[in-house]
């Protein structure tokens, strides 16, 4: 022990001792020939430890002597706690066997409150009624974590509880709550509930969560939102159309995320946007088209009852007056120069029809680039990112799909307006040849 010590004396030295070396050779030198001596502190410290060593026997003997006594209380506490544990069991037994029937009742009590709180909290009714999930919930925090019984008050309080939200499962009722709006404020709002389907407010749909009531940040189409309005001014006892959702929430999220119709036209991309442009100048010229056509139509007829009083302002007067300027020509050169009056009649008459029918045989093939291309988009995120997630898959599914739709869109109104406009233009033609061969008829006849 004597070495030992000397030994940590002599590195605590080394430690903390000042070196008199003047270089590191110098110290190495020192080293070699243990000319390194002990200072006086690493003496100190050698007989502070021999101090300690020592005292060495008291402590030990001190030490000794506590843990005795610690042994004897220890000793002490266990024969108390068996004791305590034995007296508790008698205790649990006849508390059990005071109570007979009573745990019956009070684990079906326990059930009920169970299965009554775990609907209370994503009930709307709750939002009606927003204590009652704590109050079920204290109550079975009693029963389960406690020794006191049930009383009768809070016994009867579970079954009303229970009562009160089957009976609010068939009307429709108006109550005032806190609100959570979409921009994120607070207010205080008349809702009206419809059973435990529904939650609507100032014309919009809400929903009940662990936050309260809020807004739904998106809301359904334009047709639920006035059904929501009129259930809302409805007068007490009347009737009104209502669409509820019988899922508690399902139906009325997949309404919500149905895009509506300029989203779905977003969904086309550039090529559907320009399908739908060219379509719309497409169905102006037609809608035109035919309203000058039937003006026309209308004109030629009125001047087919009075062909003596030729008008330049229609077809029909401008050929008529040519015959009427050639009174003494024959009857071939008569034909020769209605025929050319007809000719130049024709080009105003079908001009832009060709238009229309380009554009409604144009309109799918466009639909089907569109389609093509959102193919190639949908298989690129297939080689990128796999087909694990149908979701990154769903930007090129969607434009190919949209694009189709938008060229059979365009495509079956324009076919129908271009008949319509050509039918127009094909009867005013015969009006014009109807004519014209009556007037070769009877210059032959004169």
């Amino acid at each position: 022990m004597k070495h030992l010590l000397t030994t940590a004396a002599l590195l605590a030295a080394l430690m903390i001792a000042p070196v008199q070396a003047q270089s590191l050779d110098q110290l190495l030198e020192q080293v070699r020939t243990g000319s390194l001596q002990k200072t006086q502190v690493a003496a100190d410290l050698e007989k502070q430890f021999a101090a300690a060593g020592a005292g060495k026997a008291g402590i030990v003997s001190n030490l000794k002597a506590q843990r005795a006594s610690l042994e004897a209380e220890s000793g002490a506490l266990e024969d108390e706690f068996a004791k305590n544990e034995e007296e508790l069991n008698a205790l649990r037994t006849l508390r059990e066997r005071e109570l007979g029937d009573l745990n019956d009742l009070f684990g079906s009590i326990q059930q009920i409150v169970g299965e009554a709180q775990a609907g209370f909290e994503t009930s709307i009714i709750s939002a009606q009624y927003p204590n009652r999930v704590a109050e079920f919930g204290a109550i079975s925090k009693k029963i389960s974590q406690s020794n006191d019984l049930l009383s009768i008050e809070e016994m009867e309080s579970v079954f009303q509880g229970v009562f009160n939200e089957l009976a609010q499962q068939g009307k429709v009722t108006k109550f005032t709550a806190q609100v959570a709006t979409a921009a994120g404020d607070r207010e205080q709002r008349e809702v009206t509930r419809v059973g435990v389907f529904n939650l609507i407010g100032d014309g919009k749909f809400l929903t009940y969560g662990s936050g309260g009531v809020a807004e739904l940040p998106r809301q359904p189409d334009g047709r639920f939102l006035s059904q929501a309005a009129d259930l809302e001014g409805a007068a007490p006892g009347g009737t009104v159309e209502f669409s509820v959702d019988p899922t508690k929430g399902t139906l009325l999220g997949a309404a919500v995320e149905r895009p509506s119709v300029m989203e779905r036209v977003a969904q086309g991309g550039l090529v559907g946007y320009i399908i739908l442009g060219v379509g719309a100048i497409a169905a102006l010229i037609a809608i035109f088209k035919i309203v000058t056509l039937m003006g026309v139509a209308s004109a030629v007829q009125k001047q087919a009852a009075n062909p003596n009083s030729p008008s330049t302002k229609n077809p029909l007067g401008r050929v008529l007056k040519v015959a009427l300027d050639h009174p003494d020509a024959d009857t071939e050169a008569m034909e020769l120069k209605l025929s050319e009056a007809i000719m130049k009649e024709t080009p105003k008459l079908t001009s832009w029809l060709m238009f229309l029918k380009i554009v409604s045989v144009v309109a799918p093939l466009a639909g089907l680039l569109g389609t093509v291309l959102g193919m190639i988009e949908t298989f690129q995120s297939i080689t990128l990112f796999g087909a694990g997630d149908p979701k990154l898959m769903a930007g090129g599914i969607s434009q190919a799909l949209v694009t189709t739709v938008c060229g059979l869109v365009v495509a079956i109104p324009i076919v129908l307006l271009h008949t319509a406009a050509a039918s127009k233009a094909k009867r005013v033609e015969e009006i014009l040849e109807e004519q014209s061969a009556g007037m070769v008829a009877r210059q032959i006849e004169s």
